[in-house]
């Protein structure tokens, strides 16, 4: 079972698409300080007001507020996850791995802590990458920037997300947070990818959950929002976003809830994890891999 986890560690650590996965980390953080600069610059010439920003509003808005970013992670997590099962399978090499082991299904266990710790490093790559390139632009800081925290009007209709509603903890705390946060989502987002995969041998499987979020979930919220502003919360792409729990916070019973949304959500992603890895081991079981 050790030798098995190590192996598919090995796998998923060793590939070099987690170049790409830099790569894309780069743009995305490029692309948010650029937006940033414009929004401080057309507000202080707009209307004279002085809200500027630090490094901190980079992993911010690409890692909890930013939505079609978000995506854009979790398919670049799926693809990282999908190429290292797909080239087992296509170099015949999938067989050869069950069949050395004395039961079918340690294979698909051995991945689950793989597939987390491969969340945990995905996350906190995109936070380091993003604050390497943040540095290049923006200043350093010990705390979040007055751009994020700021109650001015005009200021959150530019940020457009509520930031925390209470005192913000620390910044490393806060990412820290983030990452036990996004890992279960992305792991639960991964091992159904990996059980469709097991079922339906086609290089297109592995982004099913992906589209899924994109095509049906997304699409229901926004039509659910419109009837109900607050059903949307109840939504799997909803949830991706951190700062959703946050967008109610001017409300004093939400308030008063924080941070047991929060709490809910990675309990939800944790059933979601349980659930793909059972379904997970009984398709490893009796599927023929």
């Amino acid at each position: 079972m050790f030798c098995m986890m190590r192996y598919q560690c090995s796998r998923l650590f060793s590939s070099k698409r987690w170049l790409f996965v830099l790569v894309i980390d780069a743009f995305l953080a490029l692309a948010v300080v650029l937006d940033r600069k414009d929004r401080i610059s057309y507000l202080l010439t707009k209307y004279y007001i002085s809200a500027p920003a630090n490094i901190w509003d980079v992993p911010v808005q690409m890692l909890c507020a930013d939505i079609m970013m978000i995506i854009i992670l979790v398919t670049t997590f799926v693809f990282l996850v999908g190429d290292a099962f797909l080239r087992d399978e296509h170099a015949g090499r999938l067989p050869m791995l069950v069949s050395r082991t004395r039961n079918r299904a340690t294979w698909f266990v051995s991945l689950i802590p793989a597939l987390f710790l491969a969340a945990v490093a995905f996350v906190g790559a995109a936070v380091v990458i993003s604050l390497g390139v943040a540095l290049l632009f923006l200043p350093a800081s010990t705390s979040f920037s007055p751009f994020l925290t700021s109650t001015i009007n005009q200021v959150y209709s530019f940020r457009a997300y509520h930031f925390l509603p209470n005192m913000p903890l620390s910044p490393p705390l806060f990412f820290a947070g983030l990452i036990g946060y996004l890992a279960p989502a992305l792991c639960g987002i991964a091992l159904l990818s990996v059980v469709i995969s097991i079922w339906w041998r086609q290089t297109v499987a592995v982004f099913i959950p992906v589209v899924w979020i994109l095509m049906v979930d997304m699409s229901l919220q926004g039509g659910v929002t419109r009837f109900s502003p607050g059903g949307g919360r109840f939504f799997f792409s909803t949830q991706l976003q951190l700062t959703q729990h946050w967008q109610w916070a001017d409300s004093k019973i939400t308030a008063a809830l924080y941070p047991f949304p929060v709490a809910a959500s990675v309990i939800v992603f944790g059933i979601l994890c349980v659930i793909w890895s059972a379904l997970g081991y009984f398709s490893a079981r009796y599927v023929d891999l």
